[in-house]
Protein backbone atom coordinates (compact mmCIF):
# COMPACT_ATOMS: atom_id res chain seq x y z
CA UNK A 1 0.00 0.00 0.00
CA UNK A 2 1.44 3.33 -0.91
CA UNK A 3 2.70 5.55 1.96
CA UNK A 4 0.19 8.98 2.32
CA UNK A 5 2.22 12.19 1.81
CA UNK A 6 -0.03 13.48 4.64
CA UNK A 7 -0.03 12.76 8.41
CA UNK A 8 -1.40 14.25 11.42
CA UNK A 9 0.41 15.42 14.33
CA UNK A 10 0.22 16.63 17.77
CA UNK A 11 2.38 20.14 17.96
CA UNK A 12 3.47 21.94 20.93
CA UNK A 13 3.23 26.17 20.21
CA UNK A 14 4.29 27.31 22.98
CA UNK A 15 3.54 27.11 26.99
CA UNK A 16 -0.18 26.15 27.41
CA UNK A 17 -0.72 25.35 23.49
CA UNK A 18 -0.97 22.15 21.86
CA UNK A 19 -3.32 21.60 18.34
CA UNK A 20 -3.41 18.46 16.12
CA UNK A 21 -2.91 19.61 12.78
CA UNK A 22 -1.85 17.92 9.08
CA UNK A 23 1.75 17.77 8.64
CA UNK A 24 4.35 16.96 5.19
CA UNK A 25 4.88 12.94 5.72
CA UNK A 26 8.82 13.18 5.44
CA UNK A 27 11.25 10.95 3.17
CA UNK A 28 14.41 9.45 5.35
CA UNK A 29 17.44 11.17 3.89
CA UNK A 30 20.51 9.15 4.13
CA UNK A 31 21.57 7.32 7.53
CA UNK A 32 18.10 8.20 8.94
CA UNK A 33 14.75 5.69 9.35
CA UNK A 34 10.71 7.02 8.95
CA UNK A 35 8.85 4.91 11.49
CA UNK A 36 5.08 4.24 11.63
CA UNK A 37 4.46 5.25 15.24
CA UNK A 38 2.47 2.66 16.80
CA UNK A 39 2.00 4.27 20.14
CA UNK A 40 3.73 7.39 22.19
CA UNK A 41 3.78 7.39 26.29
CA UNK A 42 2.66 10.41 27.65
CA UNK A 43 5.62 11.29 30.21
CA UNK A 44 6.11 13.78 32.87
CA UNK A 45 8.35 15.49 30.97
CA UNK A 46 6.18 16.08 28.27
CA UNK A 47 3.71 17.98 31.15
CA UNK A 48 6.23 19.74 32.77
CA UNK A 49 7.39 21.59 28.76
CA UNK A 50 3.42 21.94 28.14
CA UNK A 51 3.41 23.61 31.42
CA UNK A 52 6.36 26.19 31.34
CA UNK A 53 8.58 24.37 33.63
CA UNK A 54 11.40 22.86 31.69
CA UNK A 55 12.63 25.19 28.78
CA UNK A 56 16.18 24.07 27.97
CA UNK A 57 16.66 22.04 24.25
CA UNK A 58 12.80 22.59 23.73
CA UNK A 59 12.22 24.56 20.85
CA UNK A 60 8.50 24.83 19.55
CA UNK A 61 6.53 24.35 17.25
CA UNK A 62 7.72 20.68 17.61
CA UNK A 63 5.86 17.46 18.08
CA UNK A 64 6.22 16.39 21.77
CA UNK A 65 6.43 13.00 23.10
CA UNK A 66 9.90 10.46 23.95
CA UNK A 67 8.53 7.19 24.89
CA UNK A 68 8.02 5.78 21.07
CA UNK A 69 7.12 2.18 19.68
CA UNK A 70 7.06 2.13 16.01
CA UNK A 71 7.83 0.12 13.00
CA UNK A 72 9.71 0.44 10.36
CA UNK A 73 8.44 2.15 7.25
CA UNK A 74 11.22 3.19 4.95
CA UNK A 75 15.15 3.49 5.40
CA UNK A 76 16.92 5.67 4.00
CA UNK A 77 20.51 5.16 1.86
CA UNK A 78 23.09 3.73 3.56
CA UNK A 79 20.94 1.91 6.67
CA UNK A 80 21.69 -1.48 7.39
CA UNK A 81 20.26 -3.78 9.99
CA UNK A 82 16.79 -2.65 9.77
CA UNK A 83 13.70 -3.52 7.74
CA UNK A 84 10.17 -2.33 6.69
CA UNK A 85 8.11 -3.81 9.35
CA UNK A 86 10.59 -4.30 12.02
CA UNK A 87 9.06 -3.37 15.08
CA UNK A 88 11.17 -1.15 17.58
CA UNK A 89 11.53 1.47 20.01
CA UNK A 90 14.12 4.89 19.97
CA UNK A 91 16.36 6.11 22.07
CA UNK A 92 15.49 10.26 21.66
CA UNK A 93 18.89 11.35 23.28
CA UNK A 94 20.74 12.51 20.45
CA UNK A 95 24.41 13.63 21.12
CA UNK A 96 25.84 16.32 19.60
CA UNK A 97 28.87 13.54 18.48
CA UNK A 98 31.52 16.64 19.51
CA UNK A 99 32.01 16.97 22.94
CA UNK A 100 33.76 15.35 25.90
CA UNK A 101 30.30 13.85 27.26
CA UNK A 102 29.81 12.38 23.75
CA UNK A 103 33.35 11.18 23.24
CA UNK A 104 33.12 9.39 26.57
CA UNK A 105 30.28 7.62 25.34
CA UNK A 106 27.58 9.64 27.57
CA UNK A 107 25.26 11.74 25.47
CA UNK A 108 23.12 11.86 28.00
CA UNK A 109 25.40 14.66 29.23
CA UNK A 110 26.25 16.35 26.28
CA UNK A 111 25.77 20.03 26.74
CA UNK A 112 23.96 20.79 23.20
CA UNK A 113 21.64 17.20 22.59
CA UNK A 114 18.79 17.28 19.95
CA UNK A 115 16.37 15.44 21.73
CA UNK A 116 13.40 13.45 20.17
CA UNK A 117 10.34 15.33 21.06
CA UNK A 118 11.93 18.47 22.51
CA UNK A 119 13.68 19.89 19.53
CA UNK A 120 13.41 17.65 16.91
CA UNK A 121 9.65 16.07 16.31
CA UNK A 122 8.53 13.41 18.81
CA UNK A 123 6.04 10.28 18.67
CA UNK A 124 2.93 11.91 18.78
CA UNK A 125 2.27 11.43 15.09
CA UNK A 126 1.83 8.78 12.84
CA UNK A 127 5.17 8.95 10.99
CA UNK A 128 8.44 9.81 12.71
CA UNK A 129 11.75 10.13 11.52
CA UNK A 130 14.69 9.40 13.72
CA UNK A 131 18.69 8.64 12.82
CA UNK A 132 18.90 4.52 12.32
CA UNK A 133 21.41 4.58 15.23
CA UNK A 134 19.26 5.61 17.65
CA UNK A 135 16.42 2.48 16.63
CA UNK A 136 16.26 -0.40 18.46
CA UNK A 137 14.46 -3.48 17.08
CA UNK A 138 12.63 -5.55 19.67
CA UNK A 139 10.67 -8.76 19.62
CA UNK A 140 7.11 -7.76 18.08
CA UNK A 141 5.66 -9.84 21.01
CA UNK A 142 6.14 -7.19 23.51
CA UNK A 143 3.33 -5.29 21.88
CA UNK A 144 2.98 -1.76 21.99
CA UNK A 145 3.12 -1.61 25.88
CA UNK A 146 6.48 -2.92 25.98
CA UNK A 147 7.93 -0.61 23.14
CA UNK A 148 6.60 2.49 25.03
CA UNK A 149 8.24 1.29 28.27
CA UNK A 150 11.52 0.78 26.82
CA UNK A 151 12.77 4.11 26.83
CA UNK A 152 12.03 4.82 30.51
CA UNK A 153 13.49 1.10 31.20
CA UNK A 154 16.58 2.48 29.90
CA UNK A 155 16.92 5.26 32.01
CA UNK A 156 16.33 3.09 35.08
CA UNK A 157 18.84 1.08 34.05
CA UNK A 158 21.38 3.96 34.47
CA UNK A 159 20.18 4.54 37.53
CA UNK A 160 20.54 1.01 38.63
CA UNK A 161 24.21 0.96 37.13
CA UNK A 162 24.53 3.97 39.09
CA UNK A 163 23.41 2.99 42.82
CA UNK A 164 25.66 0.33 42.81
CA UNK A 165 22.95 -2.05 44.28
CA UNK A 166 24.39 -4.72 46.62
CA UNK A 167 22.98 -8.26 47.79
CA UNK A 168 20.38 -8.48 51.08
CA UNK A 169 20.22 -4.75 50.96
CA UNK A 170 16.72 -3.28 51.81
CA UNK A 171 14.99 -0.45 49.27
CA UNK A 172 12.80 2.59 49.84
CA UNK A 173 11.50 3.69 46.50
CA UNK A 174 9.61 6.89 46.40
CA UNK A 175 6.20 6.73 44.29
CA UNK A 176 4.47 4.13 42.53
CA UNK A 177 4.05 5.44 38.76
CA UNK A 178 5.68 4.34 35.85
CA UNK A 179 9.10 5.00 37.06
CA UNK A 180 8.35 3.35 40.66
CA UNK A 181 7.24 0.48 39.33
CA UNK A 182 9.97 -0.09 36.81
CA UNK A 183 11.97 0.00 40.05
CA UNK A 184 10.30 -2.39 41.62
CA UNK A 185 10.66 -4.91 38.98
CA UNK A 186 14.33 -3.92 38.52
CA UNK A 187 14.44 -4.29 42.35
CA UNK A 188 12.39 -7.42 43.29
CA UNK A 189 14.29 -8.77 40.46
CA UNK A 190 17.73 -8.15 42.18
CA UNK A 191 19.21 -9.67 45.76
CA UNK A 192 17.02 -7.00 47.52
CA UNK A 193 16.25 -8.53 51.44
CA UNK A 194 12.91 -6.24 51.54
CA UNK A 195 11.59 -3.48 49.26
CA UNK A 196 9.16 -0.86 50.75
CA UNK A 197 7.72 1.88 48.63
CA UNK A 198 5.72 4.86 48.79
CA UNK A 199 2.36 6.41 47.27
CA UNK A 200 -0.63 8.88 48.27
CA UNK A 201 -2.64 6.82 45.39
CA UNK A 202 -4.81 3.93 46.62
CA UNK A 203 -4.91 2.74 42.79
CA UNK A 204 -1.17 2.94 42.30
CA UNK A 205 -0.48 1.34 46.00
CA UNK A 206 -2.59 -1.19 45.01
CA UNK A 207 -0.58 -1.86 41.60
CA UNK A 208 2.76 -1.61 43.49
CA UNK A 209 1.91 -4.42 46.44
CA UNK A 210 0.43 -6.94 43.23
CA UNK A 211 3.89 -6.39 41.67
CA UNK A 212 6.11 -7.24 44.57
CA UNK A 213 6.80 -4.38 47.11
CA UNK A 214 6.91 -5.90 50.40
CA UNK A 215 5.20 -2.67 52.08
CA UNK A 216 3.74 0.22 50.24
CA UNK A 217 3.35 3.46 52.49
CA UNK A 218 0.80 6.22 52.43
CA UNK A 219 2.95 8.97 52.84
CA UNK A 220 0.42 11.62 53.41
CA UNK A 221 -1.87 9.33 56.01
CA UNK A 222 0.88 7.34 57.79
CA UNK A 223 4.01 8.36 60.21
CA UNK A 224 6.56 7.46 57.30
CA UNK A 225 9.66 7.10 59.91
CA UNK A 226 7.79 5.08 62.06
CA UNK A 227 6.69 2.77 59.78
CA UNK A 228 9.72 2.70 58.07
CA UNK A 229 11.46 1.44 61.25
CA UNK A 230 8.93 -1.24 61.70
CA UNK A 231 9.42 -2.95 58.48
CA UNK A 232 13.21 -2.74 57.93
CA UNK A 233 14.21 -1.51 61.78
CA UNK A 234 15.92 1.55 60.96
CA UNK A 235 16.40 3.33 57.34
CA UNK A 236 16.91 2.00 54.59
CA UNK A 237 19.90 1.07 52.43
CA UNK A 238 19.43 2.48 48.93
CA UNK A 239 16.70 5.17 48.64
CA UNK A 240 15.08 6.27 44.77
CA UNK A 241 13.37 9.18 44.34
CA UNK A 242 10.77 8.09 41.93
CA UNK A 243 8.33 11.66 42.24
CA UNK A 244 10.30 14.33 41.03
CA UNK A 245 8.65 16.44 44.15
CA UNK A 246 11.50 17.88 46.37
CA UNK A 247 8.86 17.53 49.84
CA UNK A 248 9.26 14.00 49.03
CA UNK A 249 13.04 14.05 48.70
CA UNK A 250 13.15 16.01 52.09
CA UNK A 251 11.47 13.76 54.18
CA UNK A 252 13.19 10.91 52.65
CA UNK A 253 16.78 12.42 53.26
CA UNK A 254 17.05 11.35 56.75
CA UNK A 255 15.41 7.82 56.39
CA UNK A 256 19.21 6.48 55.05
CA UNK A 257 20.47 3.86 57.16
CA UNK A 258 24.34 4.95 57.83
CA UNK A 259 26.16 4.37 54.71
CA UNK A 260 22.94 4.48 52.67
CA UNK A 261 22.36 5.82 49.24
CA UNK A 262 20.07 8.63 48.20
CA UNK A 263 19.54 8.56 44.25
CA UNK A 264 17.50 11.80 42.88
CA UNK A 265 15.90 10.20 39.81
CA UNK A 266 12.47 11.60 39.41
CA UNK A 267 12.94 15.37 37.40
CA UNK A 268 12.46 18.05 39.96
CA UNK A 269 11.31 21.35 38.92
CA UNK A 270 13.95 23.56 37.67
CA UNK A 271 15.14 25.88 40.43
CA UNK A 272 13.51 23.91 43.59
CA UNK A 273 15.42 22.89 46.47
CA UNK A 274 15.67 21.16 49.73
CA UNK A 275 16.70 21.29 52.98
CA UNK A 276 19.66 18.94 54.37
CA UNK A 277 21.54 18.47 57.04
CA UNK A 278 25.07 18.55 55.70
CA UNK A 279 26.58 17.02 59.44
CA UNK A 280 24.11 14.00 59.16
CA UNK A 281 24.97 13.00 55.98
CA UNK A 282 28.43 13.27 57.61
CA UNK A 283 28.07 10.83 60.05
CA UNK A 284 25.76 8.58 58.07
CA UNK A 285 28.93 8.65 55.50
CA UNK A 286 25.97 8.64 52.96
CA UNK A 287 25.94 9.05 49.47
CA UNK A 288 23.47 11.03 47.33
CA UNK A 289 23.73 10.80 43.58
CA UNK A 290 21.71 11.63 40.38
CA UNK A 291 21.30 9.87 37.06
CA UNK A 292 19.51 11.65 34.03
CA UNK A 293 18.26 9.97 30.80
CA UNK A 294 19.65 6.54 28.80
CA UNK A 295 22.96 6.64 27.79
CA UNK A 296 22.95 3.94 25.71
CA UNK A 297 21.05 1.41 27.27
CA UNK A 298 18.11 1.15 24.96
CA UNK A 299 19.58 -2.11 23.65
CA UNK A 300 19.74 -3.77 27.77
CA UNK A 301 16.26 -2.56 28.02
CA UNK A 302 14.42 -4.24 25.05
CA UNK A 303 16.13 -7.09 26.24
CA UNK A 304 15.04 -7.10 29.37
CA UNK A 305 11.44 -6.40 28.56
CA UNK A 306 11.26 -9.22 25.89
CA UNK A 307 12.44 -11.62 28.84
CA UNK A 308 8.97 -11.03 30.36
CA UNK A 309 10.53 -9.36 33.57
CA UNK A 310 9.03 -6.48 33.03
CA UNK A 311 5.28 -6.48 33.67
CA UNK A 312 4.24 -4.11 30.99
CA UNK A 313 0.87 -4.99 30.64
CA UNK A 314 0.33 -3.76 34.49
CA UNK A 315 2.07 -0.69 33.99
CA UNK A 316 0.59 1.13 30.76
CA UNK A 317 -2.84 1.16 31.53
CA UNK A 318 -4.33 3.25 29.01
CA UNK A 319 -4.42 4.24 25.22
CA UNK A 320 -5.84 7.32 24.04
CA UNK A 321 -6.53 8.89 20.49
CA UNK A 322 -3.72 11.34 19.39
CA UNK A 323 -7.14 14.01 19.80
CA UNK A 324 -7.16 13.51 23.33
CA UNK A 325 -3.04 13.94 23.29
CA UNK A 326 -3.45 17.65 24.76
CA UNK A 327 -5.72 16.99 27.48
CA UNK A 328 -3.73 14.14 28.75
CA UNK A 329 -0.40 16.19 28.71
CA UNK A 330 -1.87 18.48 30.40
CA UNK A 331 -4.05 16.75 32.88
CA UNK A 332 -0.61 14.33 33.44
CA UNK A 333 -1.54 14.64 37.24
CA UNK A 334 -5.15 14.03 37.32
CA UNK A 335 -5.76 10.55 36.21
CA UNK A 336 -3.38 8.63 39.69
CA UNK A 337 -6.19 6.76 41.05
CA UNK A 338 -7.32 5.43 37.22
CA UNK A 339 -4.38 4.72 35.51
CA UNK A 340 -0.14 4.58 35.59
CA UNK A 341 1.21 5.15 32.05
CA UNK A 342 -1.39 6.58 29.68
CA UNK A 343 -0.41 6.47 25.71
CA UNK A 344 -1.33 7.61 22.45
CA UNK A 345 -2.27 5.63 19.62
CA UNK A 346 -2.30 8.33 16.57
CA UNK A 347 -4.26 5.81 14.39
CA UNK A 348 -6.80 5.13 16.83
Amino acid sequence: MKRPTTMRAGFFDGVGEMAVREAEVPSPPPGEVLLRVEACGVCGTDHHIYAGQLTEGVAPPVVLGHEIAARVEAVGAGVAGLRKGQFCAVDPVIGCGQCPMCHAARPNLCPSPTLVGYKRNGGFEQFLLVPAAKVVAMDERVGPAGGVLCETLACVLNGYDRLGFTAGATALVLGAGTVGLLWNAMLRSSPCRKLVQTEPAAFRRDRAARLGADAVIDPGGEDLPARLRAELGGGADFIIDATGDPAAVEQALPLLAPGGTFLIFGVCPEGSSVRIDPFELYSKEARIIASKMPPRTLGRAARLIESGRIPCQEIVTGTFALDEVARRVAGFNDHRDSHVKVAIDPWA
